[in-house]
């Protein structure tokens, strides 16, 4: 596998698929509030529109950019949703967060340094845009059903002599992560399955060559690869990669027009993430199944694709990768929540689309490391801050309240004097050489300036150059990826630098330590960490 170190070398090198894949739809941290404790305090009034089928002429469709109201205007606590951006501000971590009532966006913050605007990776959120795309083909008659065998699809990348437990393997048993395959790709085995993948040059055949594990449909297991192959059934029954079907079929008619998605190196659309969206534009993916697969006059995916993808077609029980999804169900790429009726869509590190039908509540997420579940945030909202299906008296104090939480979030701490120890003379501009190690890093150079420091590493053949902010504020280095650097003197030999990719998840540590003529260096992500020696140069 090539390394690249086009982006921060301390994520790139870190994790082999931190910056190309995903594996873990897991989240880190707990729900922000307890829900029982919340609901013991709220009253929702609840009236008979809940349960009636709205007409087309009654909904407001977001094709060319959601509405915005006030949260009273919609039956929600202003109040509410600004403690809520407050404490997510206080955090960190979080990139954006979009609430929408009834079609109407009534918080909407994104958090510093990510910038409005911007797209997101969002990880295996992609799963339920493959997932829906595979709806639609059927509808046309492009595809069968998913009853049909995946080898008879996908025959001419299948292995001359197939077993037979492959053979009985359909295409509800990839959108089920119900496939029988020896997988291996998630947290739970350090993504070897992943890293095997991308060192393949035909991705779709090196996966249809995976060992069985057991009988298709008998066991949930997470399996990044089962929704790649998703991706490639679409381009066989449709000749088009799934992103250019993806354009004609699902983007175009929700109004979906700015987004990366990139392919293997045999052609075919990652199905299992890499997708890079706007919140905004994740929020209408979910705006479509709340309205049972319609859009402005328009059946993009049928009813009963809709019902068939969001009811629980599996039991993942602790879901092998993060027992934090325990008790909840599976459906057609689509995670459902039974206690509280949610359907979600879940990426690594707290990208979450999150459907309420109860209540017309749409919460999205995009997150570097998110410091709750999408259950916590969505209970919290739910809970304390939708208090009536009809509008509520306006409250000017909590509209100013949200709307001075939403700017502080994007403005970012204010910047403090920068104060720097005698040795940040003594190894300002020196290079540093590193003892080998897995993280391919072969040295570095730290030089101090005035109001920010310059990081350049260097894995032996190519050296990258990134500032990093020594004001409490991230520097941010453009490049084909964004990446935000911030360092602070611990004491007077460590120097702690935080790096963050814009627009992805796991943020990386690297804390240098200087002790004469060594450096001690310790490299860590939320999934990771390894511990570095080096020696000054000249």
């Amino acid at each position: 596998m090539t390394r690249r170190i086009s982006r921060p070398i301390i994520v790139s090198l870190v994790l082999v698929i931190a910056a190309c894949g995903d594996a873990d739809d897991s989240t880190t941290g707990a729900p922000m509030s307890d829900p029982a404790a919340t609901s013991a305090t709220t009253t929702v009034t609840t009236t008979a529109a809940l349960t009636t089928t709205p007409t087309d002429e009654s909904v407001v469709w977001p094709t060319d950019g959601w509405p915005v109201a006030t949260p009273e205007s919609q039956g929600m606590d202003s109040e509410a949703l600004a403690g809520l951006v407050e404490r997510l501000t206080l955090a960190g971590g979080v990139d954006s967060l979009t609430v929408i009532r009834n079609g109407y966006v009534v918080a909407d913050a994104v958090f510093y340094p990510f910038p409005a605007d911007a797209g997101h990776n969002i990880y295996s959120v992609t799963k339920s845009f493959i997932g829906t795309l595979i709806g639609i083909a059927i509808d046309r008659g492009l595809l069968a059903g998913v009853d049909v065998p995946v080898v008879e699809i996908l025959a001419d990348a299948a292995p001359d002599e197939v077993e037979t437990r492959k053979v009985s393997m359909t295409v509800e048993h990839l959108l089920t992560m119900s496939q029988g395959f020896e997988c291996r790709d998630d947290a739970a085995f350090d993504y070897q399955g992943l890293v095997a993948l991308y060192e393949s040059d035909d991705w779709t055949a090196h996966v249809l060559s995976l060992p069985m594990a057991e009988e298709p449909g008998v066991r949930f297991e997470y399996c990044n690869q089962a929704s790649f192959l998703l991706s490639a059934i679409l381009t066989e029954v449709t000749g088009l990669p799934a992103s250019e079907f993806a354009a004609e079929a699902l983007f175009e008619p929700l109004g979906i027009g700015d987004y990366v998605w990139p392919s293997s190196p045999d052609g075919i659309t990652v199905g299992f993430s890499e997708l890079v969206l706007q919140p905004q534009d994740m929020a209408k993916l979910g705006y479509l199944y709340l309205h049972d697969g319609r859009w402005d006059g328009e059946q993009i995916v049928s009813l009963e694709w809709v019902d068939a993808a969001t009811r629980a077609q599996i039991e993942p029980g602790v879901a092998g990768f993060d027992p934090r999804l325990a008790g909840y169900a599976y459906g057609y790429q689509w995670w459902i929540s039974p206690p509280h009726e949610y359907t979600m869509a879940l990426g690594h590190g707290g990208q979450y689309i999150v459907a309420d039908p109860v209540h017309e509540v749409l919460v999205v997420t995009t997150a570097s490391d998110a410091p709750f579940t999408p259950e916590g945030v969505t209970n919290e909202l739910v809970l304390s801050a939708v208090l009536s299906d009809a509008p509520l008296a306006p409250n000017p104090e909590g509209e100013a309240r949200l709307a001075a939480a939403v700017e502080r979030a994007e403005a970012g701490p204010e910047p403090k004097a920068i104060e720097l120890p005698e040795v940040a003379t003594t190894i300002s501009g020196v290079e540093y050489r590193l003892q080998p190690n897995d993280l391919g890093l072969d040295s570095f150079i730290l030089e101090f300036r005035d109001q920010a420091a310059v990081l350049e590493l260097s894995d032996g053949l190519e050296h990258v150059r990134f500032d990093v902010g020594l004001d409490g504020r991230f520097a941010v280095t453009k490049g084909e990826v964004p990446t935000a650097m911030r360092g602070r003197w611990q004491g007077e030999t460590m120097f702690v630098i935080t790096s963050q990719t814009v627009g992805m998840a796991d943020p990386a540590t690297l804390q240098l330590r200087f002790v004469d003529d060594s450096v001690h260096v310790w490299v860590s992500t939320p999934e990771a960490s390894e511990a570095l020696t080096g020696e000054r140069v000249g």
